[in-house]
C-alpha cells in the first residue's frame, strides 16, 4: 500500500517482520520504526541500518513510563498492565515520546503501523499534527481491552471519526463500500472475532487507496 519514495512508519517493530516486507517491496520506501524493548531494537538497529529506529514507548505526552515485558510471548509486551498477576511478566522503566515528537516535520508518512498491545489510541492521540499534515494510511490492531485498560475501542473510533477516518477490516478495503459504522466496529470485537487487524483511511483518499488495493490484489474493474 505504501508509495515508494515515501515514508512507512512501523510502530511496535518487534522483530521486524513487517520492515523486512516493506523494504522488500519498494527498496526506496523510507521507514522509520519504534519499538519500546531496548534488546529488540538493538537487533532491530543491527538487522536493518536503513531504517531510523526509536528506542521507547509512544503516546500522548514525553517523559518515562512503565513497560510490561511478556518474558513467555515478547510480542504480547504493552504498556497496559496485565489483568492480574503473573510471574512472567517483567517491569522496566521506558522512555515515552510522542510520534509527534519523534517524526521530522518534513517527513512525508504515507502509511502507519501500530501494534502495540492495546495502547494503539494513545499512540494515535499523540499524533494528532501527523495525521492533520499527511492524512496516512493506519494500519491498526484493535481487540478486547485489558481490564486496566484506559483505551476503549469506543473512543478509538471517535478518534478517527473525528478526523474524517474511515474504519475497514482488510478484506473491504479494496471494495467500493463505505467504512464500518461504530456499531459494526465494536461487535466485529465480540466472540468469536471478524478481525482483529483493521485499515483506517481519510474520507479524501478513499478511492485512491481503494484503487491501490486493487493493483496490489490484481483486481482490475471495467
Amino acid at each position: 500500500i505504501c508509495q515508494a519514495d515515501k515514508t512507512f512508519l512501523d510502530v511496535g517493530a518487534h522483530i521486524g517482520s513487517v520492515i523486512a516486507a516493506v523494504h522488500k517491496h519498494a527498496p526506496t520506501i523510507k521507514i522509520i520504526a519504534v519499538e519500546a524493548m531496548q534488546e529488540k531494537a538493538a537487533k532491530l538497529r543491527h538487522k536493518f541500518p536503513h531504517v531510523v529506529l526509536h528506542a521507547c514507548a509512544v503516546g500522548e505526552a514525553d517523559g518515562e513510563m512503565t513497560f510490561f515485558i511478556d518474558t513467555q510471548q515478547s510480542g504480547y509486551s504493552s504498556l497496559i498492565a496485565p489483568d492480574d498477576n503473573q510471574s512472567h511478566i517483567h517491569e522496566i522503566r521506558v522512555a515515552f515520546k510522542r510520534l509527534d515528537t519523534l517524526i521530522p516535520d518534513d517527513a512525508i508518512v504515507d502509511v502507519v503501523k501500530i501494534d502495540i498491545e492495546g495502547a494503539e489510541l494513545g499512540a494515535l492521540r499523540g499524533a494528532t499534527n501527523l495525521l492533520s499534515k499527511c492524512r496516512p494510511v493506519v494500519m491498526f490492531e484493535s481487540a478486547p481491552t485489558r481490564l486496566s485498560s484506559n483505551y476503549e475501542s469506543q473512543d478509538l473510533y471517535q478518534f478517527f471519526e473525528q478526523r474524517e477516518y474511515e474504519i475497514f477490516v482488510p478484506n473491504r478495503l479494496a471494495h467500493n463500500g463505505s467504512g464500518l459504522s461504530e456499531e459494526g466496529f465494536l461487535e466485529s470485537h465480540l466472540y468469536p472475532r471478524r478481525a482483529t487487524n483493521y485499515f483506517a483511511v481519510h474520507r479524501d483518499r478513499r478511492i485512491e487507496i481503494r484503487d491501490r488495493a486493487r493493483r496490489v490484489l490484481g483486481i482490475h474493474v471495467a
